[in-house]
């Protein structure tokens, strides 16, 4: 991966990482092992590195979702990546990490020029917050392999999770593995 411009900050994307969704080893990535653990060691790169870490989860409509019920608790943020103070938490509406969120003008406000995007589903939330990303502007870099989803019934996750790669590297996105992603 090309070096990026000294005194360019970065900002870790994490998109649904939440404890529902990373309850098992369920979700892989396109090498076919879970998801989650490579996420962790995203994470604790970007903030020894003190880069902006973002968490981004779904808009829950508590009304019919209470606090403590058990949709609620699988849509919380997973204990192995739960926000340190100063980190923000976005609301995403309709899959769209960007839409009606802030999102922006918290990267903005904050010099940001680079989002690195992890977490799940590659096929949704994922792919559409690169694809936003992109056309709002900012360089992209997904995690090669820290990103993914569950099996779908046509096409094993890691199959799913590689085609992303793919096709997101093609046009909207630098894809890296982990441990070469630098902050």
């Amino acid at each position: 991966m090309p070096e990026h411009s000294r005194g360019e900050r970065r900002a870790l994307l994490l998109i649904d990482v939440v404890a529902g969704a990373s309850a098992d080893d369920s979700l892989r990535n396109g090498r076919d092992e879970p998801v989650l653990p490579n996420i962790v060691r995203l994470l604790a790169r970007a903030r020894g590195a003190g880069a902006l870490v973002v968490h981004v989860v779904e808009d829950l409509d508590e009304a019919k979702h209470p606090p403590g019920s058990p949709v609620w608790k699988a849509y919380q943020i997973h204990p192995d990546v739960a926000p340190l103070p100063g980190e923000p938490v976005i609301r995403q509406h309709r899959y769209d990490a960007f839409l009606w969120s802030g999102l922006a003008e918290i990267l903005d406000g904050e010099g940001v020029r680079t989002v690195v995007v992890a977490g799940i589903a590659s096929p949704w939330c994922v792919d559409n917050a690169v694809r936003r990303a992109h056309g709002l502007g900012y360089r992209v870099i997904l995690a090669e392999d820290g990103h993914g989803c569950a099996d779908g019934s046509v096409l094993p996750a890691a199959t799913i999770a590689r085609h992303h790669n793919e096709i997101l590297a093609a046009c909207f996105a630098t894809v890296v593995p982990v441990e070469q992603i630098v902050f």
